[in-house]
């Protein structure tokens, strides 16, 4: 809308000073409610990073996963069409920043550190943290401190900050692309690899060769997963009353449960 308004004060600037003529006042209604238009039936554009099944991945070509499913239905409750860019996810926050997306959608944790920069929706999900690796690795404790183990972990995650506080004498192997990590877990160039829970439980569902085991527990500041806007941004009040909307009615359950999601 304010896109919309600057262009008016323009036209309105130049019909006064005679810069354009045979300009009415009705063309200029015209133009206002074109503005209004495009606002309800323009796009909203989520950023996100399509390597964490069941949250978001590709199935044949199409991006798929729970929040895609509660990206979409955010976005359809506020009139707008949902666009989805996949992206790195060290990248998604950045890209927020410069404008190209408006909506992180990346099971991001809205973190301390985080919220000094971006605005966020409130928590849709929360889950701990787990260690995936060779289920022919009968040596593994994870009670142990695993050092100088190399443990992967996606760039910039709640996973990854948790390993280096809680793990100090692993050799962390940063990764961008969860799917990579996986396959560098099965042949070995890793032990393993730090993950949701949520995740874990889905990948090992389909690679038998793994297995995972609990590394924590969720917690309010580190095991939730939100979606990001831009400081000061009017989504972020919009977004969480759908979402309210959505728990209250039963319907987030219920996409989640469409995805095996389980929380806390």
């Amino acid at each position: 809308m304010l896109y919309c308004n600057g262009i008016l004060a323009e036209l309105l600037f130049c019909v006064f000073t005679g810069l354009v003529r045979g300009l009415s006042v009705f063309s200029l209604l015209f133009l206002l409610v074109g503005c209004d238009d495009d606002k309800e039936e323009g796009s909203l554009i989520f950023g996100t990073s399509a390597d964490y099944r069941p949250f978001e991945y590709y199935v044949d070509g199409e991006m798929v996963g729970f929040e895609i499913d509660l990206a979409k239905a955010v976005a359809k409750k506020l009139n707008m069409k949902p666009e989805f860019k996949d992206m790195a996810f060290s990248s998604v926050l950045i890209e927020l920043q410069n404008g190209s997306i408006d909506v992180v959608v990346s099971s991001i944790n809205p973190s301390e550190e985080r919220r000094k920069n971006y605005d966020f929706t409130t928590v849709y999900h929360k889950s701990g943290i787990a260690l995936i690796y060779r289920r022919s690795n009968n040596k593994m404790n994870i009670s142990s401190d695993l050092a100088g183990m190399k443990i992967a972990s996606q760039l910039g995650s709640v996973p990854e900050k948790w390993i280096r506080q809680n793990r100090p004498k692993v050799n962390i192997v940063s990764i961008d692309n969860v799917a990579q990590a996986v396959e560098f877990v099965k042949a070995g160039h890793v032990v393993g690899i730090v993950v949701d829970t949520t995740v874990a439980v889905s990948i090992c569902a389909d690679n038998k060769e793994l297995k995972y085991a609990m590394m924590a527990e969720a917690t309010d500041d580190e095991g939730g997963c939100a979606m990001a806007v831009k400081k000061g941004s009017p989504l972020k009040q919009q977004i969480d009353d759908v979402i309210q909307k959505m728990q209250d009615s039963g319907e987030l359950q219920s996409i989640k449960g469409r995805w095996g999601i389980i929380s806390e």
